[in-house]
């Protein structure tokens, strides 16, 4: 049997997930993941691939009141108002409209980034992943790397799930799975990037994931990505099952 075993969610795309035991998928993916994000003066965002320690910042978002935590530990909390809307340079060089989010986000962001931010918010109700609003990864498939233990937030995936073969998910592509009370439609391979060799917590490169990803499968993805069929609450133990 396959089933759920982690769910990773942040509520700003780039800083630092965390496991959580619910999560409602929605008709466009789970509602305020990854839905803000970091600006930098030059229009576009700001992501790990760029400023890989952004990791070490995390973020909670309750009744409207965003909270940013800094390695430093300085702490920033401010509301979710929106402000000016523009034109932003995205992931796969995309461009997405979005909301520029003012209140006391700039100088502690700045200071962190170590570059001129500002706090955003993507306009639409889709959050601001990747491509695609669901990914999933098995455990056995990032055990078949043959790296030791691995903490597998560094593959920043949506859902983790436990059981089955490795690389079993790739079979599923163009495939309904249903996750607890949700179905998606798995729509291809994630291609991986150089993120997955750095640790979750530090931002450092430590292990060679791409390498390993080619010896063990010959091609550098791992996980698939997909999209919402029908919307649900998907929770950590739900059986996953192939359609």
């Amino acid at each position: 049997m396959i089933s759920v075993s982690h769910l990773l969610h942040t509520p700003v795309k780039s800083l630092a997930v965390s496991e959580v035991e619910q999560l409602e998928l929605g008709p466009n993916g789970v509602v305020g993941d990854r839905s803000f994000f970091l600006l930098g003066d030059d229009g576009r965002s700001l992501n790990a691939a760029r400023r890989l320690p952004l990791c070490q910042a995390s973020a909670t978002l309750n009744d409207g009141q965003l909270t940013i935590l800094l390695p430093d530990g300085t702490s920033v909390t401010g509301p979710t108002d929106l402000g000016e809307r523009l034109t932003v340079g995205w992931d796969m060089k995309s461009e997405i409209d979005a909301y520029v989010v003012p209140g006391p986000w700039r100088e502690a962001l700045s200071a962190f980034a170590r570059e001129p931010v500002r706090l955003a918010h993507v306009a639409d109700e889709r959050g601001g992943w990747s491509g695609f609003s669901v990914s999933l990864i098995g455990t056995p498939s990032i055990d078949a790397l043959g790296l030791g233990p691995i903490d597998s937030r560094r593959f920043r995936m949506l859902i983790q799930t436990a059981g089955g073969a490795p690389f079993v998910e790739d079979g599923w592509v163009g495939r309904d799975v249903r996750v607890g009370n949700a179905v998606i439609h798995v729509d291809e391979t994630c291609a991986r990037c150089a993120v997955t060799t750095c640790d979750p917590d530090t931002g450092e490169r430590d292990v060679d994931t791409l390498r390993a990803m080619i010896d063990a499968k010959g091609s550098a993805d791992l996980g698939v990505y997909g999209s919402v069929v029908e919307p649900g609450l998907m929770s950590v133990g739900d059986t996953v099952e192939l359609l």
